[in-house]
């Protein structure tokens, strides 16, 4: 199959098909432009390498042995689509498909000697007559006008099927897979570009989502507890909140279960990166399990959106104290003549001023402390990610009686793990009576140096009173 060749044919067949004023169907077209491309192949035997070319029409009738001279059942998986696509992108991926396989094929000879057989020509045309046909299809002719809407093949570009909300906002999806709202791809379940309609690609490759709807439930098929609860622990380090539904440890409801729901999220969110980044290989597609699947997504996820998500929130935590209403007059005053009066001295308008920004900052201590506090919280997710699945069999019990349990950890061992250690509360009065204490040393000495003096003379004329009505 030469560049130049093939796609001189099939603009001629297209120029043929307007002047005929009567297009064909997709079947038709498919099956014309089968008898248009050759495929050159090169055999090797024994004997030596010969070069011959067939139509990719006659590769697909399934010639015999005693036909070709060797078995060339490869082409056999890519003969479905290769005679019935559901549209010409679909006919053109399979068709590089085919090729890229086809590039050295080991096969037997008609004399039952090895033999390869190998594809000789040029695949670069195959992108250039996609354009073609594509463009060809919408382009009005001298006597009709076609367009996207009324084109002259219907089906030959895979129709998208934009759903709409209430309010009237476009947003797409899948009926076979899991896949986002907001991430175009069209009823042949090929991620699109949403402004041109343009099937996506990468290394010549159609990006295609990768878990099916419903594959949710296989990731806990045929699990046992321990291995159930294992997994809900990976759930939960993924972002799954067990603490909001009726969470049980080795155990999920496969009607209403969370977990379910949460992986299929997870494999939503994974199938939309494909269409995202697929230079980032974010499935691994020949692992055995849906969670093995799911894997470098995963990993992916922790280090890169957590972690930013976390930065994100860490700075919005800290500025949260910077961004509290400042104490009213009356609070600080109140404060202030609370523990001016303790220490036995009086608050001047001079020490409330004094005093205003200090209770201010301290107050901000608080709020900090409090969300240090709430940071370290333990959530039932962090004693459950700690937590070891268990079984146990009673004695003198057979296997029937074998129990599942859970071995939770202290709060004290979750929290030396976890790095999260119990912080006591700051106390705004406390913090503010020392400082008071540093600053009015010198006031309340003073204070009570004259309550002291005025106690000796009331001391000193109680006794002097008594001392007369004894004499």
């Amino acid at each position: 199959m030469t560049t130049k060749k093939v796609t001189n044919l099939i603009e001629k067949y297209l120029k043929d098909l307007d002047a005929k004023g009567a297009p064909a169907d997709l079947p038709t077209f498919i099956a014309e432009i089968n008898n248009l491309i050759e495929i050159p192949l090169r055999i090797e035997t024994t004997s030596g390498t010969v070069g011959e070319s067939y139509t990719l029409s006659y590769l697909l009738s399934s010639p015999g042995r005693n036909d070709l001279g060797f078995d060339y059942e490869i082409i056999d998986q890519y003969k479905p689509l290769l005679t019935s696509p559901a549209s010409f992108d679909e006919y053109i991926d399979t068709l590089f498909q085919f090729l890229g396989d086809a590039e050295e094929h080991k096969t037997t000879s008609a004399t039952g000697d090895d033999t390869t057989v190998s594809f000789a020509g040029d695949i670069t045309a195959l992108d250039s007559i996609r354009n073609s046909v594509i463009k060809w299809n919408t382009e009005s002719t001298s006597t009709v006008a076609y367009s996207a809407e009324d084109p002259k093949i219907p089906g030959l570009v895979a129709t998208t099927t934009p759903k709409e909300t209430e309010d009237g906002a476009t947003v797409y999806g899948s009926f076979d897979y899991y896949s986002g709202p907001n991430i175009a791809i069209n009823d042949d379940n090929q991620y699109i570009d949403a402004t041109t309609g343009e099937v996506k690609k990468y290394q010549d490759q159609t990006l295609l989502p990768h878990f099916r709807r419903g594959s949710a439930t296989d990731a806990f098929v045929g699990l046992s507890q321990q291995q159930i609860f294992i997994l809900q622990q990976q759930l939960a380090e993924a972002g799954l909140d067990i603490s909001s539904y009726d969470f049980e440890p080795g155990s999920i409801n496969y009607q209403t279960g969370e977990e379910i729901s949460f992986v299929a999220q997870l494999m939503t969110e994974a199938n939309d990166m494909i269409s995202l980044y697929p230079n980032l290989n974010l499935i691994n597609k020949d692992a055995p399990t849906v969670m093995g699947q799911l894997q470098p997504y995963l990993a992916w996820k922790k280090k890169n959106v957590d972690a930013v998500n976390t930065e994100f929130a860490s700075e919005i935590k800290a500025s949260f104290a910077d961004e509290i209403l400042p104490p009213t007059d009356a609070e600080v005053k109140s404060a202030v003549d609370a523990l001016f009066a303790e220490r036995g001295i009086r608050a001047t308008a001079k020490d409330y001023a004094k005093y205003e920004d200090i209770f201010s900052n301290l107050k901000k201590q608080e709020a900090s402390r409090d969300i240090e506090i709430e940071n370290n919280t333990l959530t039932l997710s962090d004693v459950v990610g700690l937590s070891k699945g268990k079984y146990t069999l009673p004695g003198g019990s057979d296997l029937q009686n074998l129990k599942f349990g859970v071995d939770v950890p202290t709060a004290k061992e979750a929290r030396l793990a976890l790095g999260k250690p119990l912080l006591g509360r700051f106390d705004v009065t406390t913090e503010l009576g020392k400082i008071i204490d540093n600053y009015e040393s010198g006031r309340i000495d003073a204070s009570k140096e004259i309550t002291a003096r005025m106690a000796s003379a009331q001391q000193f004329k109680n006794n002097f009173m008594q001392f007369e009505e004894n004499f």
